[in-house]
């Protein structure tokens, strides 16, 4: 009796904090809207410069190094054991946040200078408050995780974005209505994330008073340093391949706008053309929203539950999983850039760059392809060839922004990210031996697939251009555009996804 209900509070909490993880990062990508309508590009470039090492400590302390303690929690049968493993993953986070605390404080001149902009410094200081909380928050959540505990976790997520959300437009519309500068507006708004993460520090004060305050037993050095290795090599993986846009984001961060300025243009203007580039930061987080759900949730679960079943079987699931997953993905980069000009306009209040935000639309799929098979890759106790992915891609995306950028403007950028991201989907599909490209095999699916993305994609831009000879060229305009043709090329989507049983309810139901 016990035992069934720890397993249906396990269900409710894992159900819970998988629609938490989504409204957060539906939070995360829509709030980034308003926020530009009110700084405007400069402001909006000013915050997404910082933003990537904001993004990237979140990645630590929200999903790849609590995913690891929770593991190496659960792994132990004594209680006080437990106890014990995130005791000692604590003291090493403490330094790891502590270190990079002190480094961001010390060297953010320099790092604002090699961003091409002295006065993001204080922006860069302010930002790096939140790697102090780092070790609550991994470890907090890794011991609550591992202890089956999903709801304080999903409670912390929750309230840790609408902490966030809110510091950052309330620092939008103060300072815009004070008339202060965007870069000291800049350095507040990113200071939610600090605010953010206090607030959900409060949840796991239980955790550390309670529990990890009572473990007096002391640690070898030469412990630590086995534990370490483990902990920044399997845990930080993990991290990385979930922040892998953020990462590019990090290299557009020092490059791009430098770039731009070598073509003749004013550092203002190269700011202000940074800007328009990152707003497609929203619009790829909001495409990957489902196509991650199914891709990081399902396949370990999915290897995990056939892992005694015939090898067959589960590699055509493992197939299925990948063919919807890339449906999906492909669905959703595909409607972005046919629709991206009245998407801009309605969102962003213009269509500059359009075009570079509909070739960025691109990455939606081939993320989510180097997201499994990297996901695969560490299931496989394959962590070097997922880090070797990774690193392939930032080295490729560093090259091609430098070759691209100068004769393309932003759309060079963009193409540096899609190039590079196709380059780390073939590696990725190679070094995957057991999976590969196998579930692009089956040519049946694949012209049913091909068909159904091409008559999706005319059917919404005949659509959307037959709405607009008969509506104005504004921002109401482009918003009935979107509201006639969204549903019709919905419709046309999976109209023919199932006629042509590329989907089916089983299939969605499994994931």
């Amino acid at each position: 009796m016990g035992q069934k209900r720890s397993e249906s509070l396990l269900l409710r909490g894992t159900v819970w904090l998988a629609v938490t993880s989504l409204i957060v990062k539906i939070l995360s990508a829509v709030y980034r809207i308003p926020f530009q309508n009110m700084v405007g590009n400069i402001g909006f470039y000013i915050y997404q410069q910082v933003y990537p090492f904001y993004g990237i400590g979140m990645t630590f302390a929200l999903t790849g190094f609590p995913t690891f303690i929770s593991k190496k929690v659960a792994q132990e049968s004594d209680e006080f054991q437990k106890k014990v493993v995130a005791r000692n993953y604590w003291y090493l986070l403490l330094a790891f946040g502590c270190c990079l605390f002190g480094g961001m404080q010390l060297f953010a001149n320099r790092i604002a200078s090699g961003m091409g902009d002295p006065r993001l410094t204080v922006v860069i200081q302010n930002v790096s408050w939140m790697y102090l909380l780092l070790p609550f928050l991994a470890v907090g959540r890794g011991y609550c995780q591992g202890n089956l505990d999903m709801a304080t976790t999903a409670h912390s997520q929750l309230v840790e974005q609408l902490i966030r959300v809110g510091v950052i437009l309330a620092a939008a519309y103060i300072g815009i209505k004070q008339h202060l500068s965007l870069y000291l507006i800049g350095s507040w708004a990113i200071l939610g994330g600090t605010f953010g993460a206090l607030a959900a520090s409060i949840f796991f004060w239980p955790v550390f008073w309670r529990n990890l305050r009572s473990v007096k037993m002391t640690v070898s050095f030469s412990e630590l340093k086995k534990l370490a290795r483990s902990l920044f090599s399997e845990g930080l993986i993990f991290c990385l391949n979930a922040a892998l846009l953020i990462l590019l984001q990090l290299i557009d961060s020092f490059t791009l706008k430098k770039y731009l300025q070598t073509t003749g243009l004013l550092p203002a203007a190269a700011a202000s053309l940074k800007g328009v580039f990152d707003r497609g930061q929203p619009l790829l987080q909001l495409g990957l929203v489902i196509t991650n759900a199914i891709a990081v949730s399902s396949l370990p679960t999915l290897v995990k539950q056939q892992q005694r079943q015939n090898e067959k079987v589960l590699k055509l699931r493992i197939n299925q999983l990948f063919q919807l997953a890339l449906l999906f993905a492909l669905a959703a980069a595909v409607g972005l850039a046919v629709l991206m000009p009245q998407i801009n306009w309605v969102l962003f209040g213009s269509t500059q760059g359009s075009w570079a935000l509909a070739v960025n639309s691109v990455t939606i799929p081939l993320v989510t392809i180097i997201t499994l098979d990297n996901v695969l890759l560490q299931i496989e106790e394959q962590q070097s060839a997922a880090l070797k992915i990774i690193l392939l891609i930032m080295v490729a995306k560093l090259i091609f922004n430098r070759l691209l950028i100068a004769p393309l403007g932003i759309n060079g950028a963009a193409w540096a990210s899609v190039l590079s991201l196709l380059l780390g989907t073939i590696v990725a599909g190679k070094l995957e031996k057991k999976t590969g490209f196998s579930y692009l095999k089956d040519h049946n699916w694949l012209w049913k697939m091909s068909g159904t993305l091409i008559l999706m994609g005319a059917g919404t831009y005949l659509t959307a251009d037959l709405v607009q000879q008969t509506v104005s060229f504004s921002r109401h305009g482009s918003l009935l555009i979107l509201l006639v043709a969204i549903p019709i090329g919905g419709a046309i989507f999976f109209l023919l996804a199932f006629c042509l049983h590329i989907l089916d309810w089983k299939l969605l139901k499994q994931h």
